[in-house]
């Protein structure tokens, strides 16, 4: 189950410019992370425990704190220029640890963004086992890859705003996929209309995994503006050596299989970590909407646990 609620403890408190009501807190969540949030000055205190509910947790009716939140849901936002990533409220039960998942006992569910009759698709079965599957990582949940990624070679790309598609070749099979599924070969089905439209089961060589969002029109409002559906590779994973590949490999394999890339906006030789709170924001130069975000990688694959150093920062004026 995803956790997606928190105990958290207010460990700072500051004054938002011109508001007499609101100020901006910090809160750590243990494994949770740290996150910043918007709340009434008279409900907190330095010190005190809170509930939290990270991005995307979709707050049960009966819950007396949806009535903070537009359907229920939380999203990420600024109020009056200070960040509000997470929805802070009391906590009734002051006996729990910092860090206690409470998930379940509030009923809390996680939004998924919905997807248009075309990219639904049929399933052949669940998601291949012999790939990761792609779902980057909240820099505020996981910090530690921020301060290893710290004076180390990064790239910054574009967060495509669209659907997750994977395509394989993998000891003779060819397989299109969704976040979630593998799917039966369908002429209308958007995801294999893009691995069709860049001829990906010819091109892809045998071992390898790609993937990339699928967007275009009627998917996640299509704030970059295509008039097609189109997809932007944002990863590559070499199957038999099970190892995500390197900046450098993804760019020559890109143009090997003249597979377009997510736009590239920033490489580096070192990372500093006291920017990454800002990074997300921008625009989507195509069509001058905000960007969902950025995600900022190692170019070098630098290990963190088991994987390679890769997190993303959203965009907190994007709108969802």
């Amino acid at each position: 189950m995803i956790e997606l609620a928190y105990v958290g403890k207010i460990i700072d408190i500051q004054d938002i410019p011109d508001s007499d009501f609101i100020s901006s807190a910090t809160v750590i969540c243990g494994k949770g992370g740290k996150w910043k949030g918007v709340v009434k000055k008279e409900d907190f205190n330095l010190g005190d425990l809170c509930t939290v509910y990270l991005p995307d947790a979709i707050v049960h009716p009966d819950n007396p704190d949806s009535l903070f939140l537009k359907g229920g849901r939380v999203r990420m936002r600024r109020f009056r220029g200070a960040p509000s990533e997470v929805l802070i409220t009391p906590l009734s039960d002051t006996r729990l640890d910092i860090g206690t998942d409470l998930t379940e006992s509030l009923r809390v569910t996680k939004y998924f963004k919905p997807l248009p009759s075309n990219m639904q698709g049929r399933a052949l079965g669940p998601f291949p086992s012999f790939i990761p599957k792609t779902d980057e990582l909240n820099y505020q949940r996981h910090f530690d890859l921020v301060e290893s990624l710290h004076g180390k070679p990064y790239y910054i790309t574009e967060k495509a705003d669209g659907a997750s598609t994977t395509a394989f070749r993998y000891k003779g099979e060819f397989g299109v996929c969704s976040r979630n599924w593998q799917l039966a070969y369908a002429h209308n089905n958007g995801y294999w209309e893009v691995a069709r439209k860049h001829k990906v089961e010819e091109r892809l060589p045998e071992g390898y995994a790609i993937q990339w969002e699928t967007c275009g029109p009627n998917i996640q409002k299509n704030r970059m503006g295509f008039t097609g559906l189109d997809g932007l590779m944002f990863s590559a994973y070499n199957i038999e050596e099970h190892r995500y590949l390197e900046m450098s490999e993804i760019l020559d394999l890109s143009k090997e299989i003249s597979f377009p890339m997510v736009k590239v906006l920033d490489v580096g030789l070192e990372f500093n970590k006291d920017k990454v709170e800002t990074l997300g924001e921008g625009k989507y130069q195509a069509s001058g909407q905000e960007r969902e975000g950025v995600v900022i990688r190692s170019q070098n694959n630098l290990i963190q646990g088991h994987s390679p150093i890769s997190f993303k920062v959203i965009n907190l004026n994007y709108e969802t």
